[in-house]
């Protein structure tokens, strides 16, 4: 369609701008309204939920593994009186109640509770033997010894609550090892999360050693790409080890890896549930905005191909719910049309902007890059903090 006019003249759709202005205007409240009911009656059923009872001992019991810890049992269990309505705490009061003399971590209850979907369930009777010795007395750094140093159990015993026990292992070796919180807290996620104790060919330590050393000369965007080249390489390839290597030798691996990222073939198509947070659409002055979620890895190598970065390696992390990525784009506000009803259809063959963005499994957004991985524009940013808000998606700032 030919949008263009001689001075003086008007096109046959601009007679109504105005009106077509309060048309998407009132839509827009009325999404916005919707939104907003529908989440406060998430909330309202939420808080409906919430509102346990206090459940029978014998039915908290069922919920524990303590079998392997039985014999050190200081009190009986049908003495216990749960004092809250949460069922965590109340499960949390039993294994105090049946174990506990001295303080103990409170990430280290985890050890003593049924899991289903805990990464290393292998692992969790040595956890339980540390929890038990932890609250009954016992020498943790001489249990520990071969898997944390003295000063590295020193510091675990301080390692956050939300992390898993395994978690804070890496957590307090990284702490000891000089490493700032906010970067232990991305290479745990990246990185370390997927691996158990065992370090048998000292590749986890050499990656530890490397951060320790050069982190201080890595911005944000260097330490991004280089985590994301490191992860995939430990993951994927045996023989990779960080030892001997500098931060000039690693960067050109980095961008040679990405290279081969963006080329990458698809092979077997793969697909995930993700978020299913629906396509979102918003009507700035100049452009359409729209944020889409991927879904295959076909939309996430091509994707990568056009913003030159190297999103195609993250399948892995979206099949197992660890991340979403969605590419929110804008193109120019050209017509192309109108629906029945009059409204106005927007042409997008004409895309100005791209960026891709992650968000991790707890609906926060971690990363947003565009083309050659640079960072939003405050325009892109600002857009985003309306999609990450109509959505209940928490952001940085």
């Amino acid at each position: 369609m030919d949008l263009s006019w001689k001075e003086g003249e008007m096109p046959r759709h601009a007679a109504l701008p105005l009106r077509e202005r309060k048309i998407q205007e009132e839509l827009r409240e009325r999404k916005i309204a919707f939104e907003l009911s529908s989440r406060s009656k998430k909330l309202k059923a939420f808080k409906r939920q919430s509102r346990q009872k206090k459940k029978p001992v014998g039915e908290l019991l069922c919920m524990l593994n303590y079998c392997s810890i039985q014999a050190r049992i200081l009190r009986p269990a049908f003495e216990y009186v749960p004092k809250s309505y949460n069922l965590d705490k109340q499960l949390h009061g039993l294994i105090s109640h049946m174990f506990v003399q001295y303080p103990v971590p409170a990430f280290l209850y985890q050890s003593c509770l049924k899991h289903e979907h805990y990464p290393f369930k292998d692992r969790l009777e040595v956890f339980r033997q540390w929890f038990v010795t932890l609250a009954q007395g016992g020498s943790f750094s001489k249990l520990v010894k071969g898997t944390l140093t003295s000063r590295e159990a020193c510091m675990f015993l301080t390692a956050p609550t939300a992390n898993h026990i395994h978690e804070n292992v890496w957590w307090a070796k990284m702490k000891v090892a000089g490493l700032p919180e906010t970067l232990i807290d991305k290479l745990i996620e990246r990185i370390f999360s997927h691996f158990i104790l065992d370090d048998p060919d000292g590749r986890m330590a050499e990656v530890i050693q490397f951060y320790a050393r050069f982190h201080s000369e890595m911005n944000k965007m260097t330490f991004s790409e280089i985590t994301d080249f490191i992860a995939w390489k430990i993951r994927n390839d045996r023989s990779f080890h960080m030892q001997g290597r500098t931060i000039t030798s690693v960067i050109k691996l980095t961008n040679q890896w990405h290279v081969q990222m963006q080329k990458a073939k698809l092979g077997i198509h793969v697909e995930w549930k993700g978020l299913q947070i629906p396509d979102w659409e918003f009507e700035a002055k100049n452009l359409i905005w729209t944020v889409t979620e991927l879904r295959n890895n076909r939309d996430l190598i091509n994707e990568g191909r056009k913003q030159k970065h190297c999103v195609y390696s993250y399948v892995h992390w979206c099949t197992s719910g660890r991340s979403a990525i969605f590419s929110m784009r804008a193109f120019r506000k050209i017509v192309s049309g109108y629906t029945d009803a009059g409204y106005l259809i927007w042409d997008r063959s004409q895309e100005q902007t791209r960026v891709t963005i992650e968000v991790n499994s707890q609906n926060a957004i971690v990363q947003v890059r565009g083309r050659l991985n640079r960072l939003a524009t405050d325009e892109e940013r600002g857009i985003l903090r309306m999609w990450a808000g109509e959505k209940g998606i928490r952001t940085s700032g």
